[in-house]
């Protein structure tokens, strides 16, 4: 009965050393927060010079833009900018000034952002963008679709 009683003490005894010692040596393990991709965009009318080499003197213009950015901690791939009715387009692929590939097509690292649609044109007047973006990982879809537009209510009076 003595041996068998040492014998338990010995194994509960190994068995709350390792356990604790599990515990304790084994940190925890952080993983960078997931990629997720934000659409951002607007259209906007201004009165300005149109440009360096027109002389028709001063014009409205309107600049029309849309962009995403992975505001997540890992890089996205297969990341594509889409405009309703309109084109769809791959983040490019980019070099270095050696030639060395810093940016796969289609690759979206943390932090980085894409302009896809840039456009402006001489004259003003009520117009929108609108469209979505989206890669190959899962994420937040809640921040993956805009619309803008130059047009707004007036208060009535």
């Amino acid at each position: 009965m003595k041996k068998s009683l040492t014998r338990v003490a010995a194994t509960v005894a190994a068995a709350g050393a390792i356990g604790a010692g599990s515990l304790v040596a084994a940190p925890q393990a952080h993983a960078a927060a997931p990629g997720d991709l934000a659409i951002f965009g607007g259209v906007t009318c201004t009165f300005k010079m149109w440009g360096p080499n027109w002389s028709d003197g001063p014009v409205w213009q309107m600049h029309r833009w849309m962009g995403v950015t992975n505001i997540g901690g890992t890089t996205m791939t297969g990341v594509t900018v889409s405009e309703f009715g309109g084109a769809n387009k791959w983040v490019p692929q980019t070099k270095d000034k050696d030639g060395k590939i810093t940016n796969k097509l289609g690759e979206l690292k943390p932090g980085k952002t894409y302009v896809a649609f840039d456009t402006t044109w001489k004259g003003c007047w009520p117009a929108s963008i609108s469209g979505y973006t989206i890669g190959q990982q899962v994420e937040n879809p809640m921040n993956n679709v805009g619309f803008w537009q130059n047009v707004r209510n007036a208060p009535a009076e």
